[in-house]
């Protein structure tokens, strides 16, 4: 009978040879994300689409009130646009962190001196930050106006798949993509300052990319 550390340790083999460990800790990242942030996101949509209304009830009194609409929910109706919020999050997270790490591969493989010093590490850092951001909002793009349109159209009554097609019946496919511009220039700008600041203060502790290999190598083996 395998150990629950032993099929860990030998799952995270597998996905370190076929360079997966990216994609899957994004994901996982995202899932938890999403758990604190459907609150947040259920408000803030509230706010842009009807500011009169919401804004100057701020956080508290916007939760209050979307909990308020249902008695029988009640907090449970600021977790309504879950399933939506997560599957936009997991897939924005998941591409995030692979095509980061691709794109730091690709430029290193080309200018392989690159790595050689910490300004020009930085730099590659903040450009594939910028890259993987780019990315990771075309992907991520539809799901989020799906999550727009169902909560502030039909208060999250509606699931993604049904918000999904009636929003493409009601303005058309093209209303997946609107305001990807935009949403690209915003993330890209974001993603790359938070990879460059992870790189920053990695590189001030002196943390290296092997460093972080043995420490969960070595937590999977106290698991034994």
């Amino acid at each position: 009978m395998f150990n629950f550390a032993i099929t860990a340790k030998s799952l995270f083999a597998l996905l370190s040879q076929s360079s997966d460990v990216a994609l899957v800790a994004g994901a996982l990242a995202s899932v938890i994300a999403s758990l604190g942030l459907t609150p947040l996101e259920a408000c803030r949509i509230r706010a842009v689409a009807q500011p009169e209304l919401y804004r100057d009830a701020g956080l508290i009194g916007t939760s209050q009130i979307i909990a308020s609409e249902n008695d029988e929910l009640g907090w449970k109706k600021l977790y309504a646009g879950l399933p939506s919020l997560m599957i936009r999050q997991v897939i924005f997270g998941s591409v995030k962190f692979l095509a980061f790490e691709r794109a730091s591969e690709a430029i290193f493989s080309i200018h392989p001196e690159f790595r050689e010093a910490t300004v020009t590490a930085l730099g590659v850092s903040l450009v594939a930050g910028g890259i993987s951001g780019a990315l990771s909002s075309v992907v991520s793009q539809p799901a989020d106006s799906v999550l727009t349109y169902v909560a502030k159209d039909s208060g999250g009554n509606l699931g993604v798949f049904d918000g999904a097609s009636k929003m493409i019946r009601e303005e058309g496919v093209k209303s997946l993509f609107n305001g990807l511009g935009s949403r690209c220039v915003w993330a890209g700008c974001i993603i790359a300052g938070q990879f460059l600041l992870y790189d920053v203060f990695r590189a001030a502790f002196g943390i290296t990319g092997e460093d972080l290999n043995q420490a969960l190598t070595l937590t999977l083996d106290l698991n034994k």
